[in-house]
Formats: C-alpha cells, structure tokens, sequence
C-alpha cells in the first residue's frame, strides 16, 4: 500500500493511472530496488557506507528473530534511519541485500496481490476507480485526500517536477547544491559529481530548503525568486516565500511528459545469429558493423535487448572491468551471463577458469551463469557437469538461436507485455533443453 501510494499515485499528473499500468509501475519500482541493492554498499564515502552498514546490521537484527517486523520495531527502525541520514529507498536497498524487500527471498508482489491492496484501499475510501469516455480504467486519489497524504509524507511536489527544477539555472550551481547538503547534514564526497548531487537533493532536500535555505539567508536572494518568477510568467511581487511557493507550485503542475526513443538494438537483434557466429561479410554487407571488433560489442548490447525488452528483466550495472557480460537479480542471488561470438563451437574447457574468476568474485550467491554462443564442443556439457559437481553454481550453454526462440515465444505469450519471463528455466546443467520450457 505504501508503494502505491508513495512512489507512484502521488506523483503521477492528477494523482490518476490507468489499472492496467498501476500493477507494473508497483513492479518496476520494486525490481528497482533490488537491482539497485547491488550497489547501495559500494560507496565512495566512508562515512556514508559506515553508516549504511551498520544500519544493514540493525535491519538483520531485527528480521533475525522472526519473519515480521513489529510495529515497535518498525517505528525504532525509523527513527535510526533518519538519524544516519538514510533515506527510505536506501533502506529498501539494504532490506533486498538481505533477501527481504519486498517479501522474503526478494519476490516481487504478485499481480494478484496487488489487486488485493487496491480493493482495500478502495474499501477504507482512499482509491477510487472511474471510467472515461474511451472506457479506460483508472485508480484515482481524489485531490483533497492527495493533500493530505502529501503533507503526510512530506511531498511538496511530484518527483518528476522536481527533476525538473533541478535543471533550472538559479540553482543548478555544483557548489551551491553541495553547500545545503552539507549544512542539512548530509556528507558529499569532494568527487561527487554533478549528476550524484543532484540525486541526493531529490533524497534529502525538499523543494523548500532548496530554494529559500534553512536560516533566512540562506538560499536564493528574493531578487533572484522575483527574477525566476518573471521567466515563468507568475507574479513577481511579495515575501520570499510567497515567491517560493509560487515556482514550487509552478513546477508541481507540470505534466510527464512520456517520450518514446528508437532502440537501436532492435537492429543488431535482428541479426543475433549472424552476431554470434561472426559472418562478418554478412553483417559488413548489411552495414551492422563497419569494424571487426565491433561484432562483440552489438553481440553484448543485443543480449541486454532481448533480456531487458522481450524477457523483461533489467539487466544490473556492472562494476569494474573484470566481469561477465551481464546480470541480473534473481531473488537475492544473481544470473550471470558471458556471450561468445565465434565462427568456430565455444569450447567451455578455454574458458572455463575466466568464468570460475567472475563467479566467486561476485557480491551474490550465482546460482545460473549463462553461456550464449553459436553452438559448442560435445564436450562442453561434460565441463559444465564437473564444474557444477564442484561448484553451487550451473552452467547452462545456450545457444544464440535458442535464447531468441526463446525471448519470441515468451513476447507473444506475453500478452501484458509487463511480465517478466521466469528465469529458472535457465537453470539447466549443460547444454539447454528448449523444450523444457513451458509457454
């Protein structure tokens, strides 16, 4: 209920969304978090990581004794948080590195389940269901009680208006973003760049103090307010926080704007097989490569396509330079993937201990690495068997034709189109069984 009303409703334009949309933003948001989850620890800041675990160390206390969290607890855990400064997404990130957001073993909620929040909501009178013209259904907050769950969470603006303020050039400035998070509290590396900065005002800093400061000379100058609310086309005149109130209010009323970008992947995926096996006259003569080396790098980018898009599972963001060519979240643990573009079978034996150094150098359990090539050696299911024997980790050997029969079959019985494929058919010791696969 929180997530439906926290992270999505309250900040989508007139507090309103179609049915049929509300159950993957609540999906997405989640998967976000546990894709995030791998990264959350990995700070620059020694501060900020010493403080992120040892509230790590708190929340594995607390789950430690049973699979709840009381009341009493929860509301101790607060106030922890906010005394470290964490804010609650990092919290949630943490809550999925030890297997338990959103539920145990890091399970999104099912569809079912959410529907079952929404009748509740309905029920106590906080969602309301209504049918336009064109028969869409949508769930609505009625504006008065948005008001009030808004002044609840602290929310002054809906978080796409605020990112949107941030790009304003009266307060963009690197160092004066950096100068109120450090006055709030708030610990910034001296290398933080731009764009992190940023970030941590969406987290820490509501639209008020941004703009007007914590002390009344703090802040933008009233000149520079008045000056902001001319380029905006509001009323120039009155006290520094009426001006303020009128740009909040301003950038709160702008309106998502949903642009939809031509993928170029879809191109390279087209020509998946041919990637894999290199025929590089072939793709030389369609213009997919001008270069050689550039048969690897679209072989990757079209895996991430097909496992992001047709699969829907947001491929992780890698760390270093020496890892697989991709990941996933697969409950706490990861899938790991490498794909080898080859004119000749991939013979595990060759790389074998490459794969061994990526697997154990991993932050998660790997319970799946996944190799993607053209065909392989006979003797290649027989490495991945010992490998396994020795190991907690299988190797499953796929297939470039295979993985994309695989991601067609799955998109068209997808009918939502939201549902992401389940990845434990993967889990295959050897060479990959298509037929295993239930659609």
């Amino acid at each position: 209920a929180p997530v439906i009303l926290k992270y999505v409703l309250l900040h989508t334009d007139d507090f309103k969304i179609v049915q049929k949309e509300l159950s993957d933003a609540i999906i997405d948001y989640e998967q976000s978090i546990i894709n995030s989850s791998n990264d959350v620890l990995s700070m620059k800041d020694k501060e900020r990581s010493k403080n992120l675990e040892f509230f790590k160390f708190v929340l594995e206390a607390a789950w430690d004794r049973n699979d709840d969290i009381s009341a009493d607890e929860k509301n101790l855990l607060n106030k922890i948080r906010v005394k470290l400064n964490i804010t609650e997404d990092e919290s949630h990130m943490l809550e999925a590195t030890i297997g338990k957001f959103p539920v145990a073993g890091n399970r999104v909620h099912t569809r079912d389940q959410i529907e079952c929040v929404r009748r509740k909501l309905q029920t106590v009178g906080i969602l309301f269901s209504v049918r336009d013209n064109e028969k869409n259904d949508y769930d609505v907050i009625p504006e008065e009680i948005a008001s009030v769950l808004r002044e609840m969470f602290g929310y002054e603006i809906k978080h796409h208006g605020y990112v949107e303020l941030l790009e304003n050039k009266h307060v963009r400035s690197k160092s004066y973003l950096k100068g109120l998070l450090i006055k709030g509290g708030v610990t910034v590396s001296n290398s933080a760049k731009t764009d992190e900065i940023k970030k941590l005002c969406l987290s820490y800093l509501s639209p008020s103090i941004l703009l007007g400061g914590y002390t009344p000379r703090d802040g933008i100058d009233s000149n520079t307010l008045s000056k902001w609310c001319s380029e905006l086309g509001l009323q120039v005149s009155g006290q520094k926080q009426e001006l303020i109130n009128r740009i909040i209010g301003y950038y709160d009323n702008i309106r998502k704007e949903i642009q939809s970008l031509d993928d170029e992947r879809t191109i390279w995926y087209e020509f998946y097989e041919d990637l894999a096996s290199r025929k590089l006259d072939n793709l030389r003569s369609q213009n997919i490569i001008l270069k050689d080396i550039e048969c690897e790098k679209k072989f990757e980018q079209a895996t991430d396509y097909i496992f992001e898009e047709l699969l829907v599972h947001k491929p992780l963001v890698l760390k270093g330079t020496e890892h697989a060519d991709g990941m996933l979240s697969y409950q706490e643990k990861v899938i790991m993937w490498d794909n080898k573009s080859k004119e000749t079978s991939v013979n595990l034996t060759d790389h074998i201990k490459q794969f061994d150094r990526y697997i154990k150098s991993a932050d998660k359990s790997v319970p799946i690495f996944l190799v993607i090539g053209p065909s392989f050696t006979e003797n290649s299911t027989s490495v991945a068997m010992q490998y396994m024997l020795e190991n907690e980790t299988i190797i499953t050997l796929i297939t470039a034709d295979e993985l994309k029969t695989v991601a067609e079959k799955w998109s068209k019985t997808n009918s939502s189109g939201n549902d992401p494929f389940p990845l434990g058919y993967f889990k295959q010791p050897g060479r990959f069984n298509i037929d295993l696969v239930s659609m």
